[in-house]
């Protein structure tokens, strides 16, 4: 058999290359970061086979979605007019570019996609989280008392990635769970459905054992936002009074888990040593808020373009010298806080376009109407809250190659 482009622009053809792109991307944000950059490349390559110069955006706006963040790797680009350290800008660069380029490859392929494709890529995703949670379970078993009693010492449980990152991923997954168990193409037994929703449980257990606060946040506010969506699309008010009944089951986690409980005390002794002034060094959530205030402190001198791009480590870093100087050097952060970065680095004109970017996809009411969708933009800006989520190659693929695919299951036949 011959290859031709004309077989390379096969429908079967690229849905195999889709499948296989994506999996090797997912499989790598838990095993290898080479892996998200080969899988990553793939899914570019897409709009090349699939001729994707010829894919008019503008004639079908709801795939300009796709495309929401690709605006913040311009203003990073335009930041880096007035930055002195043009290494640091150029890394902040380099780790942006898939937020233009992996939209791409996704809007090239969304008139062949089919449903199946997609399903399986999200049945994968569910699998790895599962299966990386039940190694940490396992491990967390085994070693019960010591990790217990590290809770309280701003330790956690072992995971095969970030754990901050890793909790949102499996806040994610629960919801994905949902979303294969009542749609997937790929189920077609009654068996594997159940298996699926076992596997959405044990995540759901398993997310407050390992009790990491931006995975917890981001899971109760996707229910949140989703009850919301439902109560104004239904008129049904009643379904309001699953709030006290969620709040009374989070108050009873408190005193039944002990990961989280102890993680809970301990995130109040910290906080509260920031409040009263106290030094925060080794202190990881005081760390993290006198990143967020020294942010502040730096934009707000710079407020109208901020400090450039590739110049925000370097401006932190002097401020801790001369003004934190009980705070040891390896504790020198970048604001922990992804709104707080953009102002730092770009001040109010960067931060209004930053907002703008994430406000545009809750304007359309596909994306509203779509459980994934939602969970992963609610995971996504509310792990903004405490990380610089976009500043990081695995935060980049987080959000943009798991909202690509829960978009273009939208479209997908």
């Amino acid at each position: 058999m011959k290859i031709s482009f004309k077989n390379l622009q096969s429908s079967s053809f690229l849905n195999y290359w889709f499948i296989t792109a994506g999996s090797i991307a997912l499989t790598g944000i838990f095993f290898s970061r080479a892996m998200i950059s080969i899988g990553m490349i793939g899914i570019v390559l897409l709009y090349f086979l699939n001729q994707g110069w010829k894919f008019n955006p503008l004639k079908q706006k709801g795939s300009l979605v796709l495309l929401f963040l690709a605006p913040i790797l311009f203003i990073y680009l335009i930041g880096g007019i007035w930055t002195e350290d043009y290494a640091y800008w150029l890394e902040r660069i380099q780790v942006k570019i898939p937020l233009l380029f992996l939209p791409l490859g996704f809007m090239a392929m969304q008139e062949v996609v089919n449903r199946r494709s997609v399903d399986i890529l999200v049945l994968l995703f569910i699998c790895l989280c599962t299966a990386t949670a039940i190694g940490s379970f396992a491990y967390y078993l085994m070693h019960y008392k010591e990790i217990t009693e590290s809770y309280k010492h701003a330790k956690t449980i072992p995971t095969i990635i970030e754990h901050i990152r890793y909790s949102l991923l499996l806040s994610i997954a629960c919801y994905a769970v949902v979303q294969a168990y009542t749609s997937s193409t790929v189920l077609s037994t009654p068996l594997q459905r159940r298996l699926v929703a076992a596997m959405g449980i044990f995540i759901f257990i398993f997310i407050h054992i390992l009790s990491i606060r931006s995975g917890l946040l981001a899971l109760y506010a996707t229910g949140l936002v989703w009850l919301f969506i439902k109560v104004l699309e239904s008129g049904n008010k009643k379904l309001l009074w699953l709030i006290p009944a969620v709040c009374a089951f989070l108050v009873s986690m408190y005193f039944f888990v002990p990961s989280l409980h102890n993680k809970v005390d301990y995130m109040i002794r910290d906080v509260s040593r920031f409040v009263t002034g106290k030094s925060v060094n080794n202190y990881s959530d005081g760390n993290r808020l006198l990143s967020m205030k020294i942010g502040a402190q730096i934009g707000a001198e710079h407020p109208v373009i901020g400090v450039g791009s590739g110049d925000v480590q370097q401006a932190m870093n002097e401020v801790y010298q001369k003004e934190y100087p009980d705070i040891d050097q390896h504790n020198w952060l970048i604001p922990h806080n992804q709104f707080v970065y953009v102002f730092t680095a770009l001040g109010f004109s960067g931060l209004i376009i930053f907002l703008i970017c994430l406000v545009y996809p809750v304007t359309r009411k596909e994306v509203l109407n779509d459980l994934l969708c939602v969970a992963v933009l609610v995971g996504a800006y509310t792990s903004f809250l405490s990380e610089a989520t976009l500043e990081l190659q695995q935060g980049i693929v987080l959000v943009s190659l798991l909202f690509s695919i829960a978009y273009i299951r939208i479209a997908s036949k």
